[in-house]
């Protein structure tokens, strides 16, 4: 039912966060506003999922969740799943018993060749009970022809799918029976270091804070009441052009496995970002 829609990336400040995402070989969409939110935002769009950036403009209630999380830290800090049919799904939800909130319609102006155009949206924003380790909402994208577009989805690192989420929590199996209300128990898999969830040709993987950092080699500290979403893994088509766009506008990175590239957060806004060849 649920899939991954995108991958919220907040930062404090849009004009500096969007320079240094196209540093890493990102194509931007143009800065967008939401103005029911009091939020702004770029979209780094691939074929069928996509980053956002989001920056807060104005606070107010739209975006108060936003804020305390910016409070304390930048980075990866939210989910948005994606359903084909808002409504629908907070049905369902609530019948397995989620206190699912009543689904908000809003709109954003895009600017495109043509000119501007309205891209339409459905939302719910799920209780921290039905997921427990990471902010999320779903999502119905009501003007998907406003969205991903193709001269969007051209990315000088080639980069063309979001793969996978990182979240470190100190006791992954006790989360399990959450996720697995929410999003069936088929898509909740054991691994090495936790539960990995599947969300439709991404994973959210909730590991434990040693086998984080045995893999970043250093500390990761996170806590049942605060749980840390550290990293986020893009999938690229020719790992040698993201390599080479990285060493040309001078970002430092690591080989990170053998098919993969490693950017830490002081280039990315908080963000351990992982560049994998598909």
């Amino acid at each position: 039912m649920l899939s991954l829609d995108h991958a919220i990336v907040l930062v404090r400040d849009l004009d500096l966060a969007a320079p240094a995402y196209r540093r890493l070989g990102f194509t931007l969409t143009a800065r967008g506003q939401h103005p029911t939110l009091g939020t702004a935002n770029h979209t780094i769009m691939f074929e069928r999922t996509y980053l956002e950036l989001l920056a807060i403009v104005t606070r107010g209630p739209g975006n108060d969740r936003w804020a305390r999380i910016l409070e304390h830290r930048e980075g990866f800090g939210a989910v948005a799943y994606g359903t084909r049919d808002a409504r629908a799904t907070a049905t369902t939800l609530r019948a397995r018993g989620l206190a699912v909130p009543d689904v908000v319609d809003f709109g954003r102006p895009v600017a495109v060749a043509e000119g501007t155009v309205e891209a339409r949206f459905s939302v719910a924003h799920l209780p921290p009970d039905a997921t427990p380790v990471l902010p999320a909402f779903f999502c119905q994208q009501r003007t998907p022809e406003h969205v991903w577009r193709p001269e969007w989805q051209r990315h000088a690192n080639t980069a063309f799918h979001l793969g996978g989420m990182t979240v470190v929590h100190p006791d992954p199996d006790a989360v399990a029976p959450a996720y697995e209300r929410l999003l069936g128990r088929a898509a909740v898999h054991p691994h090495a270091g936790g539960i990995a969830l599947d969300l439709r040709g991404t994973r959210l993987w909730i590991v434990r804070p040693d086998f984080a950092a045995g893999h970043l080699g250093f500390p990761v500290e996170a806590t049942a009441d605060q749980p840390l979403p550290i990293g986020l893994t893009v999938l690229v088509r020719r790992l040698a052009a993201a390599r080479a766009t990285l060493a040309a506008n001078g970002v430092p990175y690591r080989p990170f496995g053998r098919r993969s590239l490693l950017v830490g957060p002081t280039w990315t806004h908080g963000v351990h970002l992982e560049f994998l060849a598909a």
